[in-house]
Protein backbone atom coordinates (compact mmCIF):
# COMPACT_ATOMS: atom_id res chain seq x y z
CA UNK A 1 0.00 0.00 0.00
CA UNK A 2 1.18 3.46 -0.64
CA UNK A 3 1.48 6.54 1.64
CA UNK A 4 0.99 10.06 0.20
CA UNK A 5 5.02 10.42 1.51
CA UNK A 6 5.39 8.05 -1.95
CA UNK A 7 6.63 4.96 -0.02
CA UNK A 8 5.43 1.81 -0.07
CA UNK A 9 4.38 -0.59 2.90
CA UNK A 10 3.17 -4.18 3.51
CA UNK A 11 -0.09 -4.83 2.99
CA UNK A 12 -2.93 -4.82 5.95
CA UNK A 13 -0.14 -2.55 7.37
CA UNK A 14 -2.41 -0.03 9.73
CA UNK A 15 -0.08 2.95 9.58
CA UNK A 16 2.90 4.20 7.01
CA UNK A 17 6.14 2.88 8.40
CA UNK A 18 7.80 5.49 7.41
CA UNK A 19 5.71 8.94 8.50
CA UNK A 20 3.23 7.07 10.55
CA UNK A 21 0.16 8.39 9.24
CA UNK A 22 -3.07 6.08 8.56
CA UNK A 23 -3.40 4.06 5.74
CA UNK A 24 -6.69 3.30 3.94
CA UNK A 25 -6.82 -0.52 2.31
CA UNK A 26 -10.30 -0.68 1.21
CA UNK A 27 -9.94 2.14 -1.35
CA UNK A 28 -7.74 0.83 -3.99
CA UNK A 29 -8.85 3.63 -6.23
CA UNK A 30 -6.72 5.92 -3.98
CA UNK A 31 -3.49 4.40 -5.23
CA UNK A 32 -4.42 4.88 -8.26
CA UNK A 33 -5.83 8.34 -7.52
CA UNK A 34 -1.90 9.02 -6.10
CA UNK A 35 -0.31 8.11 -9.22
CA UNK A 36 -2.70 10.46 -11.37
CA UNK A 37 -1.51 13.28 -9.13
CA UNK A 38 1.95 12.54 -9.69
CA UNK A 39 1.36 12.54 -13.62
CA UNK A 40 0.04 15.22 -13.11
CA UNK A 41 2.24 16.85 -11.26
CA UNK A 42 4.91 16.36 -13.69
CA UNK A 43 3.46 17.64 -16.19
CA UNK A 44 2.59 20.78 -14.04
CA UNK A 45 6.13 21.32 -13.34
CA UNK A 46 7.75 21.09 -16.63
CA UNK A 47 5.46 23.34 -18.13
CA UNK A 48 3.92 25.64 -15.84
CA UNK A 49 4.80 29.39 -15.60
CA UNK A 50 6.96 30.24 -12.40
CA UNK A 51 7.20 33.57 -11.51
CA UNK A 52 10.59 34.60 -10.20
CA UNK A 53 11.26 38.16 -9.48
CA UNK A 54 15.46 39.66 -9.77
CA UNK A 55 16.96 42.35 -7.91
CA UNK A 56 19.32 43.77 -10.79
CA UNK A 57 21.33 45.06 -8.59
CA UNK A 58 22.51 41.55 -7.43
CA UNK A 59 22.42 39.81 -10.61
CA UNK A 60 25.25 37.85 -11.28
CA UNK A 61 28.20 38.74 -13.16
CA UNK A 62 28.39 35.55 -14.93
CA UNK A 63 25.11 33.63 -15.11
CA UNK A 64 24.98 30.15 -15.40
CA UNK A 65 24.33 28.47 -18.98
CA UNK A 66 22.52 24.97 -18.86
CA UNK A 67 21.76 22.34 -21.04
CA UNK A 68 18.65 21.21 -22.14
CA UNK A 69 16.86 18.01 -20.70
CA UNK A 70 15.00 15.79 -22.58
CA UNK A 71 12.92 14.73 -19.68
CA UNK A 72 13.21 14.63 -15.91
CA UNK A 73 14.04 12.54 -14.11
CA UNK A 74 15.45 11.38 -10.59
CA UNK A 75 16.40 8.09 -9.53
CA UNK A 76 16.34 6.86 -5.66
CA UNK A 77 18.87 4.27 -5.85
CA UNK A 78 21.61 6.58 -6.06
CA UNK A 79 23.50 6.95 -2.50
CA UNK A 80 24.87 10.55 -0.64
CA UNK A 81 28.87 10.55 -0.13
CA UNK A 82 29.54 8.37 2.78
CA UNK A 83 29.25 10.07 6.19
CA UNK A 84 31.59 9.32 9.12
CA UNK A 85 30.66 10.43 12.66
CA UNK A 86 30.86 14.37 12.79
CA UNK A 87 28.67 17.30 11.89
CA UNK A 88 26.35 17.13 9.59
CA UNK A 89 27.32 18.80 6.11
CA UNK A 90 25.28 21.51 5.30
CA UNK A 91 25.02 24.08 2.58
CA UNK A 92 23.28 27.26 2.28
CA UNK A 93 22.61 29.70 -1.03
CA UNK A 94 23.93 33.52 -0.68
CA UNK A 95 21.85 36.01 1.56
CA UNK A 96 19.79 38.37 0.14
CA UNK A 97 16.41 38.76 1.85
CA UNK A 98 17.65 36.05 4.24
CA UNK A 99 20.76 35.49 5.83
CA UNK A 100 20.66 31.61 7.05
CA UNK A 101 24.28 31.68 7.57
CA UNK A 102 24.60 34.65 9.79
CA UNK A 103 22.07 32.75 11.87
CA UNK A 104 24.24 29.16 11.84
CA UNK A 105 27.59 31.18 12.61
CA UNK A 106 25.85 32.23 15.62
CA UNK A 107 25.04 28.21 16.45
CA UNK A 108 28.94 27.31 17.26
CA UNK A 109 31.32 24.90 15.16
CA UNK A 110 29.02 22.28 15.16
CA UNK A 111 27.08 24.14 12.10
CA UNK A 112 29.98 25.19 10.05
CA UNK A 113 28.51 25.32 5.99
CA UNK A 114 29.35 25.97 2.70
CA UNK A 115 27.97 28.58 0.82
CA UNK A 116 26.95 27.23 -2.52
CA UNK A 117 25.73 29.52 -5.63
CA UNK A 118 21.83 29.17 -6.16
CA UNK A 119 23.11 27.01 -9.40
CA UNK A 120 24.34 24.35 -7.56
CA UNK A 121 20.58 23.43 -7.51
CA UNK A 122 20.75 22.22 -10.75
CA UNK A 123 24.10 19.63 -10.13
CA UNK A 124 22.93 16.40 -8.66
CA UNK A 125 26.47 15.60 -7.73
CA UNK A 126 27.17 19.00 -6.07
CA UNK A 127 24.22 18.42 -4.10
CA UNK A 128 24.70 15.09 -2.60
CA UNK A 129 27.99 16.00 -0.87
CA UNK A 130 26.01 17.52 1.49
CA UNK A 131 23.11 16.40 3.68
CA UNK A 132 21.28 19.63 4.35
CA UNK A 133 20.55 22.48 2.16
CA UNK A 134 19.37 25.91 2.78
CA UNK A 135 17.75 27.75 0.13
CA UNK A 136 16.90 31.09 1.30
CA UNK A 137 14.52 33.85 -0.35
CA UNK A 138 15.96 35.94 -3.24
CA UNK A 139 16.07 35.65 -7.14
CA UNK A 140 17.81 33.42 -9.16
CA UNK A 141 20.22 33.58 -11.92
CA UNK A 142 19.24 35.29 -14.65
CA UNK A 143 20.52 32.70 -17.11
CA UNK A 144 17.15 30.90 -15.87
CA UNK A 145 15.00 33.09 -17.26
CA UNK A 146 12.64 33.38 -19.85
CA UNK A 147 10.39 35.75 -21.03
CA UNK A 148 9.08 38.59 -18.50
CA UNK A 149 5.22 38.23 -17.96
CA UNK A 150 4.58 40.64 -15.16
CA UNK A 151 5.80 43.39 -12.80
CA UNK A 152 7.71 42.78 -9.31
CA UNK A 153 7.40 43.69 -5.97
CA UNK A 154 10.50 44.84 -3.48
CA UNK A 155 11.97 46.98 -6.33
CA UNK A 156 13.01 44.28 -8.43
CA UNK A 157 12.78 44.32 -12.49
CA UNK A 158 10.18 42.21 -12.90
CA UNK A 159 8.32 38.59 -12.92
CA UNK A 160 9.55 36.21 -15.44
CA UNK A 161 8.49 32.89 -17.24
CA UNK A 162 11.06 30.27 -16.51
CA UNK A 163 13.16 28.27 -18.52
CA UNK A 164 11.59 24.57 -19.64
CA UNK A 165 14.93 23.06 -19.67
CA UNK A 166 15.24 25.04 -16.11
CA UNK A 167 12.43 23.56 -14.87
CA UNK A 168 13.09 19.85 -15.96
CA UNK A 169 16.40 20.08 -14.08
CA UNK A 170 15.42 21.05 -10.95
CA UNK A 171 12.33 18.69 -11.00
CA UNK A 172 15.07 15.79 -11.54
CA UNK A 173 17.84 17.18 -9.02
CA UNK A 174 16.03 18.12 -6.32
CA UNK A 175 13.67 15.11 -5.94
CA UNK A 176 16.36 13.18 -6.35
CA UNK A 177 18.13 15.12 -3.36
CA UNK A 178 15.38 14.31 -1.20
CA UNK A 179 14.18 11.51 -1.48
CA UNK A 180 18.03 9.79 -1.27
CA UNK A 181 17.56 10.93 2.26
CA UNK A 182 18.53 14.39 2.33
CA UNK A 183 16.87 17.61 3.82
CA UNK A 184 15.63 20.62 1.69
CA UNK A 185 14.54 23.96 3.48
CA UNK A 186 13.25 26.53 1.41
CA UNK A 187 11.98 30.10 2.57
CA UNK A 188 9.91 32.67 1.54
CA UNK A 189 10.01 33.51 -2.32
CA UNK A 190 11.75 29.60 -2.82
CA UNK A 191 7.97 27.87 -2.43
CA UNK A 192 8.37 28.47 -6.14
CA UNK A 193 11.14 25.63 -6.30
CA UNK A 194 9.20 23.35 -4.29
CA UNK A 195 6.09 24.39 -6.68
CA UNK A 196 8.23 22.71 -9.27
CA UNK A 197 9.86 19.58 -7.38
CA UNK A 198 7.03 19.06 -5.45
CA UNK A 199 3.77 19.69 -7.27
CA UNK A 200 1.41 17.07 -6.10
CA UNK A 201 2.27 18.44 -2.09
CA UNK A 202 0.42 22.11 -3.41
CA UNK A 203 -2.90 23.37 -2.45
CA UNK A 204 -3.46 26.08 -5.12
CA UNK A 205 -6.10 27.49 -3.20
CA UNK A 206 -3.52 28.82 -0.83
CA UNK A 207 -1.83 30.15 -2.68
CA UNK A 208 -1.38 34.21 -2.10
CA UNK A 209 1.06 36.89 -1.65
CA UNK A 210 1.05 38.52 2.08
CA UNK A 211 1.76 42.46 2.37
CA UNK A 212 3.83 44.16 5.20
CA UNK A 213 2.46 43.23 8.81
CA UNK A 214 2.70 41.80 12.07
CA UNK A 215 0.95 38.31 12.17
CA UNK A 216 -0.36 36.88 15.36
CA UNK A 217 0.52 32.99 14.85
CA UNK A 218 -1.30 30.11 16.04
CA UNK A 219 1.86 27.25 17.56
CA UNK A 220 0.53 24.19 16.38
CA UNK A 221 2.92 21.82 17.24
CA UNK A 222 2.98 20.74 20.96
CA UNK A 223 7.13 20.64 20.90
CA UNK A 224 7.24 23.80 19.69
CA UNK A 225 5.25 25.37 21.87
CA UNK A 226 7.16 24.09 24.93
CA UNK A 227 9.27 26.77 23.26
CA UNK A 228 7.86 29.29 22.31
CA UNK A 229 3.89 29.25 23.50
CA UNK A 230 0.58 29.02 22.01
CA UNK A 231 1.14 31.76 20.02
CA UNK A 232 4.18 34.12 18.64
CA UNK A 233 3.93 37.15 16.84
CA UNK A 234 5.65 37.21 13.80
CA UNK A 235 6.77 40.47 11.54
CA UNK A 236 6.57 40.47 8.13
CA UNK A 237 8.14 43.53 7.21
CA UNK A 238 8.67 42.84 3.35
CA UNK A 239 5.67 42.68 0.51
CA UNK A 240 4.78 40.09 -1.17
CA UNK A 241 6.11 37.23 0.76
CA UNK A 242 4.82 33.44 0.21
CA UNK A 243 2.18 31.71 2.97
CA UNK A 244 3.07 27.45 2.82
CA UNK A 245 0.45 26.94 0.39
CA UNK A 246 0.36 22.81 0.90
CA UNK A 247 -2.03 20.18 1.03
CA UNK A 248 -3.12 19.75 5.03
CA UNK A 249 -3.40 15.99 4.86
CA UNK A 250 0.11 15.60 3.13
CA UNK A 251 2.11 17.84 5.94
CA UNK A 252 3.25 18.68 9.49
CA UNK A 253 2.10 21.78 10.20
CA UNK A 254 3.98 23.73 12.88
CA UNK A 255 2.44 27.40 12.81
CA UNK A 256 -0.67 28.56 11.27
CA UNK A 257 -1.18 32.24 11.19
CA UNK A 258 -4.62 34.70 9.32
CA UNK A 259 -3.12 37.75 7.37
CA UNK A 260 -3.68 40.28 4.84
CA UNK A 261 -2.98 39.50 1.27
CA UNK A 262 -1.86 42.46 -1.14
CA UNK A 263 -5.15 42.48 -2.54
CA UNK A 264 -6.67 43.02 0.63
CA UNK A 265 -8.22 39.90 1.69
CA UNK A 266 -7.59 37.90 4.85
CA UNK A 267 -6.84 34.59 4.84
CA UNK A 268 -5.91 31.87 6.87
CA UNK A 269 -2.94 29.77 6.21
CA UNK A 270 -0.02 27.52 7.37
CA UNK A 271 3.28 29.36 7.43
CA UNK A 272 5.43 26.43 8.56
CA UNK A 273 5.39 23.14 7.64
CA UNK A 274 7.26 20.09 7.03
CA UNK A 275 6.55 16.96 4.71
CA UNK A 276 8.27 13.96 3.95
CA UNK A 277 9.28 12.63 0.64
CA UNK A 278 10.77 9.02 0.10
CA UNK A 279 13.85 9.06 2.38
CA UNK A 280 14.15 12.91 2.99
CA UNK A 281 12.02 15.93 3.95
CA UNK A 282 11.65 19.20 2.56
CA UNK A 283 10.89 22.11 5.18
CA UNK A 284 8.85 25.49 4.38
CA UNK A 285 8.60 28.61 6.30
CA UNK A 286 7.02 31.82 5.06
CA UNK A 287 9.30 33.48 8.18
CA UNK A 288 12.93 33.78 7.61
CA UNK A 289 16.27 35.76 9.17
CA UNK A 290 16.25 39.59 8.73
CA UNK A 291 18.75 42.21 9.49
CA UNK A 292 16.37 42.76 13.24
CA UNK A 293 14.70 39.80 14.94
CA UNK A 294 12.84 39.71 18.35
CA UNK A 295 14.54 36.84 20.79
CA UNK A 296 11.50 34.77 20.38
CA UNK A 297 11.99 35.53 16.24
CA UNK A 298 15.56 34.27 16.58
CA UNK A 299 14.39 31.46 19.29
CA UNK A 300 11.90 29.80 16.42
CA UNK A 301 14.32 30.48 13.91
CA UNK A 302 16.45 28.10 15.74
CA UNK A 303 13.69 25.64 16.03
CA UNK A 304 14.05 25.46 12.38
CA UNK A 305 17.54 24.88 12.17
CA UNK A 306 17.09 21.65 14.70
CA UNK A 307 14.54 20.77 12.79
CA UNK A 308 16.08 20.64 9.78
CA UNK A 309 19.29 19.22 11.48
CA UNK A 310 17.68 16.31 12.67
CA UNK A 311 14.70 15.78 10.19
CA UNK A 312 16.23 12.39 9.07
CA UNK A 313 16.63 10.34 12.64
CA UNK A 314 13.28 11.67 13.43
CA UNK A 315 12.17 10.02 10.46
CA UNK A 316 14.02 6.80 11.77
CA UNK A 317 12.84 6.58 15.43
CA UNK A 318 9.13 7.12 13.79
CA UNK A 319 9.62 4.44 11.44
CA UNK A 320 10.98 2.11 14.29
CA UNK A 321 8.14 3.21 16.71
CA UNK A 322 5.27 2.12 14.56
CA UNK A 323 6.85 -1.15 13.32
CA UNK A 324 6.74 -1.95 16.99
CA UNK A 325 3.34 -1.09 16.98
CA UNK A 326 3.59 2.09 18.82
CA UNK A 327 1.78 5.35 18.17
CA UNK A 328 4.03 8.60 18.56
CA UNK A 329 2.25 10.76 20.91
CA UNK A 330 4.81 13.74 21.69
CA UNK A 331 7.73 14.95 20.40
CA UNK A 332 10.41 17.03 21.79
CA UNK A 333 13.23 19.18 19.80
CA UNK A 334 16.18 19.97 22.46
CA UNK A 335 19.49 20.86 22.63
CA UNK A 336 22.43 20.42 25.14
CA UNK A 337 26.07 22.18 25.11
CA UNK A 338 29.10 21.32 26.97
CA UNK A 339 28.64 21.48 30.77
CA UNK A 340 24.92 21.79 30.40
CA UNK A 341 21.92 21.24 32.84
CA UNK A 342 20.38 17.95 31.88
CA UNK A 343 17.16 18.29 30.38
CA UNK A 344 13.75 17.26 31.89
CA UNK A 345 10.46 16.86 30.14
CA UNK A 346 7.47 15.51 31.87
CA UNK A 347 4.92 13.32 30.00
CA UNK A 348 1.11 12.58 31.33
CA UNK A 349 0.37 8.83 30.77
CA UNK A 350 -3.36 8.41 30.63
CA UNK A 351 -4.20 4.79 29.75
CA UNK A 352 -2.00 1.90 31.26
CA UNK A 353 0.06 0.09 28.84
CA UNK A 354 3.35 -0.05 26.70
CA UNK A 355 4.98 3.25 26.36
CA UNK A 356 7.97 3.77 24.76
CA UNK A 357 10.67 6.95 25.18
CA UNK A 358 13.02 7.17 22.13
CA UNK A 359 16.01 9.80 21.79
CA UNK A 360 16.86 9.94 18.23
CA UNK A 361 20.28 11.63 17.67
CA UNK A 362 23.08 11.42 15.03
CA UNK A 363 26.30 9.48 15.81
CA UNK A 364 28.74 12.41 16.02
CA UNK A 365 30.28 11.68 18.89
CA UNK A 366 27.98 12.40 21.35
CA UNK A 367 26.88 10.58 24.95
CA UNK A 368 23.60 11.06 25.97
CA UNK A 369 22.11 9.18 29.47
CA UNK A 370 18.09 9.37 29.33
CA UNK A 371 15.77 8.66 32.59
CA UNK A 372 12.60 7.88 33.04
CA UNK A 373 11.16 8.05 36.42
CA UNK A 374 7.36 6.74 36.73
CA UNK A 375 4.99 7.91 38.69
CA UNK A 376 5.31 5.87 41.89
CA UNK A 377 9.54 6.89 41.61
CA UNK A 378 10.86 3.92 39.65
CA UNK A 379 13.79 4.72 37.13
CA UNK A 380 14.78 3.49 34.10
CA UNK A 381 18.07 4.07 32.78
CA UNK A 382 19.78 3.78 29.21
CA UNK A 383 23.17 5.36 27.72
CA UNK A 384 24.15 5.80 24.10
CA UNK A 385 25.72 7.18 21.44
CA UNK A 386 23.11 7.66 18.78
CA UNK A 387 19.59 6.64 18.55
CA UNK A 388 17.95 4.54 21.72
CA UNK A 389 14.72 3.49 23.27
CA UNK A 390 13.25 2.76 26.73
CA UNK A 391 10.38 0.15 26.27
CA UNK A 392 8.25 0.15 30.10
CA UNK A 393 5.95 -2.65 29.01
CA UNK A 394 3.22 -2.02 31.70
CA UNK A 395 3.43 1.83 32.46
CA UNK A 396 1.29 2.97 35.51
CA UNK A 397 -0.73 5.92 34.42
CA UNK A 398 0.58 9.44 35.95
CA UNK A 399 3.18 11.79 35.33
CA UNK A 400 6.40 10.67 34.17
CA UNK A 401 9.54 12.54 34.32
CA UNK A 402 11.94 12.36 31.75
CA UNK A 403 15.88 13.56 32.48
CA UNK A 404 18.19 13.58 29.13
CA UNK A 405 22.18 13.91 30.88
CA UNK A 406 25.05 15.13 28.47
CA UNK A 407 27.86 12.89 29.06
CA UNK A 408 29.69 14.09 26.00
CA UNK A 409 28.77 16.78 23.91
CA UNK A 410 30.55 17.38 20.17
CA UNK A 411 29.67 21.12 20.20
CA UNK A 412 27.50 23.70 21.32
CA UNK A 413 23.87 23.42 20.68
CA UNK A 414 23.39 19.77 19.95
CA UNK A 415 20.61 18.78 18.53
CA UNK A 416 18.16 16.23 19.71
CA UNK A 417 14.37 14.69 19.73
CA UNK A 418 12.63 12.92 22.71
CA UNK A 419 9.62 10.87 21.09
CA UNK A 420 7.31 8.91 23.32
CA UNK A 421 4.52 6.75 21.91
CA UNK A 422 2.27 4.21 23.30
CA UNK A 423 0.56 1.44 21.88
CA UNK A 424 -3.31 2.30 20.89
Amino acid sequence: MRCSCGNDNPERTAQCVHCGRPLTHALAWRRLAFDVVVGAGLVLAVGSVWWIERNSARAPANPVRTSVLERPAFRTDETFSPRTAGPLRLAVTPPEYDDMGRLLATLGPGYQFTEIPISALLNPQRLASFDVVFVTCGGVPESWLGPRVAAAERGSVGAFRARRDITDQLYATLRGFVARGGTLYASDWQIQLLEIAFPEFLDPSKRAKGAIQTVHAEVVDAGLARRLGPTVELRFDKTAWYPAAFRDRDVVTYLRGTFSTLDGQRITSPLLVKFPFHNGHVVFTSFHNEAQNTQTELELLRYLVFTAVTAREEAKVRQVMVRGGFSPKERNLLSVSPQSQPVVQEYECRRRGPLQFALGFEEQGARLKLTVTDPNGTEHTETGTKTFCIDIADAPVGTWHCTITPLEIPYPNFPFTLTIGEKP
